[in-house]
């Protein structure tokens, strides 16, 4: 049986803005995160740096949410 995935997490219905940059709160040097990344590791300073998009209740705002409450 193949393995059931979230249609939300497809990468082939992600818009430009799921993928952005942000400068590290330590050392500014640029930053790319995927919209599902929960952390990087700052490639300049290697400090750790959390997603401030990342949101775990995707069920609430994702198109594909109401499929996944009721188990689709």
């Amino acid at each position: 049986m193949a393995d059931v995935k979230c249609p939300g997490q497809s990468m082939r219905l992600w818009k430009p803005e799921d993928i952005f940059y942000m400068p590290c709160p330590f050392c500014n040097e640029e930053i790319e995160f995927w919209k599902d990344e929960p952390f990087r590791v700052c490639r300049a300073c290697g400090s750790r740096v959390r997603n401030p998009r990342m949101d775990q209740g995707c069920a609430e705002w994702c198109t594909h949410g109401d499929k996944c409450k009721r188990g689709e």
